[in-house]
């Protein structure tokens, strides 16, 4: 097979990289790396496996006659007409780590079945759809009332999320490329949270967004605190909505606030369970705080957003945590449910599971078991580490 010169040019369209950006993320020189991809016969393999891996496409490609199908372009909702945009290898490899489960998961008869439809665009039609949806996923006010911390609460959520067949997956991806995705599809969609840096409040608050544009049957990668499209205006409101809806206001803060979110915004993320650039968007929203609040908190807090934080790890010389809550955290309890099940049926062996998503053999059934094995009571003190 030949060296194809015009898959590159394909290649970087798709990817929305020019040359230039692809010499800076190579760390060289555009004229080096021309110099490059024109040696006679043809280019180097050392330099086309670097663009290769840089571009997460494998080497081979470009020597195809035509260019390899990349499904794993999407659009990207930070942007103003959600068009795809340029994004880290580490992401690109998570969006296929994704479809991989996806398209393993197509054999199973299982998933969702009727997901509410959200096509709501005035406020109080998204309010009623939001109160609806929570319904639907069964999480109550006892719920949140009850869960100690914004931590508890996700876990609750995240469950009954997948309890209705959405998968909800952890991965740590570079913080420019947004704070989640999520893969829409008729029977196995899938949410992927970002879990760099983000504390437990914030990844729920983007769980919620990202649930809405399953709902809404849009895949995409997003930042809820992004808006410059009506999508993103549209899934926030429904994420307020929906954690925070309005009749459950009262009971949740049992105490009167401030018009203004100087003094009271940690102490009225911590009764709602949700992180404090939630808290300071959902009430002004609710009109408890006055119109400007968020604007004047994100001008307090600054380049210090408290819904941020860098892992520290454990105590020095502590135990590791058991291998079953890991992979629970990072793939969730559908996740398990369902390739229990391919497995026990016969459609898919342990080794090919590893080849789709990683997951060695050796934890697969520790893990399963475990994830299984969760009581709605256990969510309440359930501590899960991220890989």
């Amino acid at each position: 097979m030949a060296y194809n010169p015009n898959i590159l040019s394909n290649v970087l369209r798709a990817r929305s990289l020019t040359s230039d950006q692809l010499s800076r993320r190579l760390k060289l020189e555009p004229a080096d790396l021309q110099r490059e991809l024109g040696r006679e016969p043809e280019p180097g393999q050392g330099i086309l496996n670097r663009i290769a891996k840089e571009l997460a496409i494998p080497a081979f490609a470009f020597f195809m006659e035509r260019p390899p199908s990349l499904h794993d372009v999407i659009p990207d909702f930070r942007s103003p007409n959600a068009d795809p945009t340029a994004k880290t290898k580490e992401t690109i490899q998570s969006i296929q780590f994704a479809e991989g489960i996806q398209r393993a998961l197509e054999q199973d008869g299982e998933g969702v079945t009727a997901l509410p439809e959200f096509g709501a665009t005035a406020n109080d039609e998204i309010y009623r759809f939001a109160l609806i949806a929570r319904r639907y996923f069964d999480i109550t006010l006892d719920d949140q009332v009850e869960a100690k911390d914004a931590r508890a609460f996700y876990l609750i959520c995240r469950k009954k999320i997948e309890d209705r067949g959405i998968i909800v997956l952890h991965d740590s991806l570079p913080e420019q490329d947004g704070s989640g995705f999520c893969l829409s599809h008729d029977h196995h969609p899938i949410i992927v949270v970002n879990t760099k840096r983000q504390t437990k409040g914030r990844r729920l608050f983007t769980l919620v967004h990202e649930l809405a544009h399953i709902l809404m049957r849009k895949t995409g990668i997003s930042d809820p605190f992004i808006r410059r499209n009506a999508t993103e205006r549209i899934c926030n409101r429904f994420a307020g909505s929906f954690l925070v809806p309005q009749s459950y206001v009262s009971a949740l803060l049992r105490a009167s606030i401030t018009d203004q979110p100087d003094d009271d915004v940690k102490w009225a993320s911590r009764r709602l369970k949700i992180s404090q650039e939630a808290t300071a968007f959902r009430l002004e929203q609710l009109g408890l705080y006055r119109p400007g609040s968020y604007d004047a908190w994100k001008a307090l807090v600054h380049n210090r957003n408290p819904d941020y934080f860098e892992k520290t790890g454990g105590p020095p010389g502590g135990e590791p945590p058991p291998q079953e809550k890991v992979k629970l955290a990072k793939y969730g309890f559908y996740f398990a449910r369902a390739f229990d099940r391919l497995q026990r049926q016969g459609l898919i062996t342990e080794v090919n599971l590893y080849r789709v998503t990683g997951l060695k053999p050796k934890y697969q059934r520790a893990y399963f078991d475990y994830a299984k094995s969760i009581t709605p009571n256990e969510l309440h003190t359930l501590e899960l580490d991220d890989d």
